[in-house]
């Protein structure tokens, strides 16, 4: 069976090479890409271009990553202190979100890839979430990847179908999260302190859209949990493939 094209944003950070320190490279976390190819899909890396129809007509889905913070003035709030935005990485995704809508192609957006989505259709964000008991400031690696809440799933939702529970335990790698939701979405999840962790669309544009970083629970049994997250992303982009090759087979 073909594998579906699936497509990766990148971050672009400085590191350290062969060639000179802080050298400028478009990055990527190596778990992002593995669960959606054990999944059955081929992934490919996109930093920022121009290209953005060009790119998304070569999809068969999209997956939009984490990372840095939108900048605040895409969604008329001000800037924080000590904070700087890629705002090429930001034109980049949201140019990418709206397309990707427009053609029907299949998106899962983590994290940052949430916030995204909402702010490239109208949306706004929370700049600093409150402190509570779910969400505590940002810590140290080893504590940040460990902390845990619970999520409530709005029941209907496809994202509650595609879990096949109501009630979860994720992940919390975030500041943000959605203030208003964009016209045509809708928050599908929660914490008990009310930050929303997931959002859909309205229609029927195959939208996965999650606050928390299914990628990045990688113990077996929580792997196990999320695995039928990206298995139904990659099945969306598989039949999305299917449609545009009998239709392209179709027009010859």
């Amino acid at each position: 069976m073909t594998r579906p094209f699936i497509g990766i944003t990148t971050w672009r950070r400085s590191i350290d090479t062969d060639l000179g320190t802080g050298r400028p490279a478009h990055t990527l976390g190596a778990e992002y890409a593995a669960p959606v190819e054990a999944a059955g899909a081929a992934v490919v890396l996109l930093p920022p271009t121009a290209g953005v129809d060009a790119v998304l007509d070569r999809l068969d889905g999209l997956v939009l990553s984490g990372g840095e913070d939108v900048d605040p003035a895409r969604y008329g709030a001000e800037p924080q202190e000590g904070k700087t935005y890629d705002v090429a990485r930001d034109a980049f995704e949201i140019a990418l979100a709206r397309g990707a809508r427009e053609r029907g192609l299949p998106v899962l957006a983590i994290c940052r890839g949430l916030q995204v989505s909402n702010i490239a259709f109208g949306g706004s964000l929370i700049v600093d979430i409150p402190v509570s008991a779910d969400h505590q400031p940002v810590q140290d690696a080893d504590a940040q990847l460990s902390a845990r809440h619970p999520i409530s799933l709005l029941d209907g939702s496809r994202l509650a179908a595609v879990y096949g529970t109501p009630d979860r335990v994720v992940n919390t790698i975030h500041h943000q999260s959605i203030d208003v939701p964009a016209p045509g979405f809708r928050p599908v999840a929660w914490t008990p302190d009310g930050i929303v962790e997931a959002i859909e669309a309205d229609d029927d544009w195959p939208l996965w859209a999650v606050q928390w970083h299914p990628e990045k629970m990688t113990a077996p049994d929580e792997a196990a949990d999320e695995a039928p997250l990206f298995a139904a992303f990659v099945a969306a982009a598989r039949r999305y493939a299917a449609e545009h090759a009998a239709a392209q087979k179709g027009t010859r």
